[in-house]
C-alpha cells in the first residue's frame, strides 16, 4: 500500500526486517535441525515458530480490536514522530531474562517447522494488513494490556511481535549451533 502514514511505515518495516532475519537465521540452520528436539528439553526450532505464529495472531486480533474503537471515534494521526523507541524500556528483544510463555502461546510441538513458519507468515500478512488499513488513525490513542508489559498502544502492539521475532531469533541461533555441536 502506497503513502502509509510515517508510523505506519516504520512498524511494517520493522515487521518485515525481524522477519527477513529470522529466515536468513533459519536458512543458515540445516533444515534436518528444524524440526529436532532441543537438546536441553527446551523448544525446538518448530516450537518457537509455532510460539511466534500463536502470538502474532494473538496481537494481531488485539490490535484489530483496537483499531476498530480508533476507528469509531474517528481519530485521525497528527504525529508522525518515530515510535519504534517506544517499547526499548522492556528491551522485550533480550533473552537475559528468562520468560514463561502464558499457556494460551505455548507451544503443542504438533507442527512441523514448514507449517509454522507458513501460520506465521499468514498471521503477519493479516497484522500488516490491518495496520496499513489504519494508515493514518491516531492509533495511540487506545491501549490494551499486554501479559508482560503491561499496558501498549496499538501501535506498540504492531511494533511488539517484530521485538519478540527478534528475541526468538536470537534463541533459534543458539539452538540451531547446539545442535549442528
Amino acid at each position: 500500500m502506497a503513502d502509509l502514514h510515517p508510523r505506519i511505515a516504520e512498524i511494517v518495516a520493522a515487521l518485515h526486517d525481524a522477519h527477513a532475519e529470522m529466515r536468513a537465521c533459519l536458512a543458515a540452520i540445516p533444515a534436518a535441525h528444524h524440526d529436532a528436539p532441543a537438546p536441553d528439553g527446551r523448544w525446538s526450532i518448530a516450537q518457537h515458530i509455532e510460539h511466534l505464529a500463536m502470538v502474532d495472531d494473538g496481537a494481531g486480533r488485539v490490535l484489530s480490536n483496537l483499531i476498530k474503537q480508533v476507528m469509531a471515534a474517528g481519530a485521525q494521526e497528527t504525529d508522525d514522530s518515530s515510535l519504534l523507541q517506544s517499547l526499548d524500556a522492556f528491551q522485550p528483544w533480550t533473552v537475559r531474562t528468562p520468560i514463561k510463555a502464558p499457556p494460551m502461546v505455548e507451544p503443542t510441538a504438533g507442527l512441523s517447522a514448514v507449517d509454522a513458519l507458513e501460520r506465521l507468515e499468514a498471521c503477519r500478512t493479516r497484522m500488516i494488513g490491518a495496520l496499513e488499513r489504519a494508515s493514518g488513525l491516531a492509533l495511540s490513542t487506545v491501549a490494551y494490556p499486554h501479559p508482560v508489559l503491561g499496558p501498549i498502544t496499538a501501535y506498540q502492539w504492531g511494533l511488539f511481535p517484530a521485538h519478540h521475532q527478534r528475541r526468538h531469533t536470537t534463541q533459534i541461533r543458539a539452538l540451531g549451533a547446539a545442535l549442528s555441536a
